[in-house]
């Protein structure tokens, strides 16, 4: 488990170093913009069943008997080249409807190019996963650092051996085909070639409740983008300055998410010793994360341009607003209710979210642009996690305090903000 969350690590750190790179290279905030626009349709398409599907691909395997488990493999692999080869045919058929309705343009430069790395590159999520259910930590960490390594290099090298965009796109799709071959041989050794439509209806009934529940977070994390590109007409710029700024503590996310669901056995198990167990182990991460945090709202325009380059000083003050994410993401009453089975409830929730998000995301960036858009965000991740802490309350009873250290919770949260605005004043 902890190579698998090391392969996770590994992959935001490759995201964030091309980022830094790429601000740095001649490619400029517009072609940073389309590179970003591209990512963003992607991730749009692809991440919700992705996500879905592998999450039922994990809990189907084990309950699976040895003897059926290798073609359960490759039938796995099926089902995530059908799904990917439909929505290639998909955006490539439908391409300016759908660069209309997500990036307000009738075209976008490299789409082609791109929807053909996404074909390739989809199914390789497998890899990983099926080095995870076969046990083999060595082989996900190796598996990572060349596969990320090689992403950087394929994205970097071209755009600064002056290749541009195109080059760094035909980089890509060779990796995605190098990464697809390697699925390829993974299958042949410890897959079996049989097709079995059964195990892949099974699996795919099981995971639509996962489908769903991920697109969901899909939604919540891309209608920033699509709002962007809806106030601004697909403005490549303004674009490029909201994606780079919009980037909460660099790998928060994947710490937070970690811990939340390493502590799901334990809260499914035991309730009563998971509790305290939570609040301890947050706390940990409470003095790890909000100095941290902290230390970025105060430094951050004087380190975000040296990190990234002058083109994105205005993303400074959108940076300091996602920072404040931080504090809802500390608090861990989600997991308990998953912990609980109290998914649909977790669901409710999200929606309820989501509809806050579209709301007031509109009416702010109507008054304050890109400003307003970051905090509607923030807004609805606060209101989202004061849901879930009252009604973990109201149904089981369990208050905030038994699961978080409120004083040094408050003592930090209270530094995040002052900290956030002797930045703005500043």
């Amino acid at each position: 488990m902890r190579a698998f969350q090391v392969f996770n690590v590994l992959r935001q750190g490759a995201t964030i170093l091309i980022a830094i790179l790429l601000a740095k290279s001649a490619l400029g905030t517009e072609g940073i913009g389309i590179y970003e626009m591209l990512l963003y349709i992607g991730f749009t398409l692809t991440a919700f069943w992705i996500a879905g599907l592998m999450q039922g691909f994990l809990a189907q395997y084990p309950q699976l008997a040895p003897a059926r488990q290798p073609a359960f493999l490759f039938n796995a692999y099926l089902l995530f080249l059908g799904l990917s080869t439909l929505v290639l045919s998909i955006l490539w058929v439908a391409k300016t409807p759908i660069l209309t309705a997500l990036a307000s343009q009738p075209d976008l430069p490299y789409y082609e190019l791109f929807i053909l790395f996404l074909w390739l590159n989809a199914p390789t999520f497998l890899v990983e996963n099926i080095y995870l259910l076969l046990n083999r930590p060595a082989e996900i960490f190796r598996f990572g650092i060349w596969s990320f390594g090689l992403q950087v290099g394929a994205t970097l090298a071209p755009i600064y051996l002056g290749y541009g965009l195109q080059g760094a796109f035909y980089a890509l799709i060779t990796l995605a085909a190098g990464r697809h071959i390697w699925l390829l041989y993974l299958l042949w050794k410890y897959g079996a070639f049989e097709w079995q439509p059964r195990l892949i209806s099974q699996w795919a009934l099981m995971s639509i409740p996962l489908i769903l529940y991920a697109l969901m977070g899909v939604f919540n994390q891309s209608f920033d983008n699509w709002l962007v590109n809806f106030r601004y007409a697909g403005d490549e710029h303004l674009f490029a300055i909201f994606r780079y700024g919009a980037r909460e503590l660099p790998f928060a996310l994947a710490i937070s998410n970690a811990f939340g669901s390493a502590m799901l056995p334990e809260v499914a198990g035991n309730l009563e010793n998971a509790l305290p167990s939570i609040r301890d182990k947050s706390r940990k991460l409470f003095h790890l994360l909000f100095p941290l945090s902290i230390f970025l709202v105060l430094t951050s325009k004087w380190i975000f341009p040296l990190v990234f380059s002058n083109s994105f000083e205005d993303s400074i003050i959108l940076f300091n607003i996602f920072l404040l994410v931080t504090i809802s993401r500390l608090v861990f009453s989600r997991p308990i209710l998953v912990g609980l089975n109290a998914n649909r409830l977790v669901f409710y929730i999200s929606l309820v979210e989501l509809a806050f998000h579209v709301v007031l995301g509109f009416v702010l960036a109507h008054f304050m642009g890109l400003v307003g858009i970051a905090i509607a965000t923030v807004a609805a991740h606060t209101l989202e996690k004061i849901l879930l802490c009252w009604f973990l309350y109201r149904k089981f009873g369990i208050s905030l305090s038994q699961y978080t250290d409120m004083r040094w919770f408050l003592g930090y949260s209270m530094g995040m903000v002052a900290g956030f605005v002797v930045a703005v004043a500043g």
